[in-house]
């Protein structure tokens, strides 16, 4: 094919294919241990955004999953049969697959992550691809010394921690809850927290059991959960009321760089849970929504106003300290300047200390002190 691409694409994607995504930037090609990697930014046709390509196969894209905003009436809606309820953690998604042998952490994009490709003979055990050598483990990294996360996680105490949510077989199918929870069992694997099975034909028992669930997990500060079916059927996911407060909190300094849909949408899911479960917001909720919404905005607004850059700071360990150096790289190229301040070593490990600089957010803020119009 007369394109600068690498011949085993001709096995997934036709010309016209490739022609079709280099017109919408949305291929992109890239190497690591001399492997070329070929990865989609956005979906297409039958591929979810962060599939990735390679001399070997597939790194499949991990799909996105259905949001429901009322619990009892989604649950009657999607789920006829039997069902999983499994714990939604706020982390950082990646896929875990072994490519020469080697164990590599994708993103969700489809990049590879330095970072947890570094820490994976800490978070798991890699003895499963012995076994398992092309399926593909799919899983959250949550915790502080998170390189992507600055969000206090309140059941997570010092390092991170990877929680398995899904394995795909070698023909990138995604496996049947029951199966993927014995296999991942056998090799001591750690895996969302899961309740069930379930069963919504026939009884109302077990939509009341969920809805207990979810109190218990806002109550715990817990992000929410996914609905997962045993055979037929898509998960759907659902959060707390808690963890739309505590994202308000975590991001609003950043309310210039993200979209308004963002904060939007978490003040809706909160209506409607309190709707659902009958729960009046309180003076605190109330409170704590004002101080996120108002009072870190104006931080940020003051710190801006006296010459500083809306900032993130991050502090992580790893193994090798060129992970360093490459997951720097990698936070660049997703288009955020990050500043490296420190590497030291620290027994096994090296710390780093770097932030992240939000360019687009900053200049906003700039423009706005400084008088300028905008059309809104």
């Amino acid at each position: 094919m007369n394109t600068p691409y690498p011949d085993f694409l001709e096995k997934h994607l036709t010309e016209k294919d490739i022609t079709a995504l280099k017109e919408r930037e949305s291929i992109h090609t890239y190497q690591f241990n001399n492997i070329t990697f070929v990865r989609l930014s956005q979906e297409y046709k039958c591929y979810p955004r962060g599939t990735v390509f390679y001399d070997k196969g597939i790194i499949p894209g991990y799909p996105k999953i259905m949001r429901i905003l009322h619990l009892a009436n989604g649950i009657n809606r999607y789920f006829k049969n039997k069902f999983y309820v499994e714990e939604k953690v706020d982390g950082y998604n990646v896929r875990v697959a072994a490519i020469s042998g080697t164990p590599i952490a994708f993103t969700r994009g489809g990049f590879i992550c330095p970072f947890t490709t570094d820490r994976i003979h800490d978070l798991i055990d890699i003895n499963f691809f012995n076994e398992y050598p092309e399926h593909i483990i799919c899983c959250e990294v949550v915790g502080p010394g998170s390189p992507y996360n600055t969000e206090i996680i309140p059941y997570i105490d010092e390092d991170v921690v990877l929680f398995v949510f899904d394995l795909l077989n070698e023909k990138g199918n995604h496996l049947p809850v029951e199966e993927r929870y014995r296999i991942f069992e056998r090799f001591n694997i750690q895996q969302i927290r899961r309740w069930g099975p379930f069963n919504v034909s026939g009884s109302t028992s077990d939509v009341d059991a969920v809805k207990n669930i979810i109190l218990e997990l806002d109550r715990d500060g817990r992000e929410g959960i996914v609905i997962k079916p045993v055979s037929d059927g898509k998960p759907v996911k659902y959060v707390t009321l808690s963890s739309c407060l505590r994202d308000l909190q975590a991001t609003t300094h950043l309310i210039t760089e993200l979209p308004a849909g963002f904060f939007t949408q978490r003040i809706l899911r909160a209506v409607f849970f309190c709707h659902e479960f009958g729960i009046p917001f309180s003076s605190e909720y109330l409170i704590s929504s004002a101080k996120a919404l108002y009072l870190i905005p104006e931080d940020t607004l003051r710190a801006v106003a006296e010459g500083e850059s809306v900032k993130e700071f991050f502090d992580i360990k790893v193994r090798n300290k060129n992970t360093v150096d490459e997951l720097i790289q990698h936070l660049n190229r997703s288009g955020v300047r990050t500043q490296l301040v420190s590497v030291e070593k620290s027994g096994d490990y090296y710390r780093a200390k770097f932030y992240r600089i939000y360019i687009k957010g900053t200049r906003e803020l700039r423009h706005r002190l400084m008088g300028k119009g905008f059309f809104d």
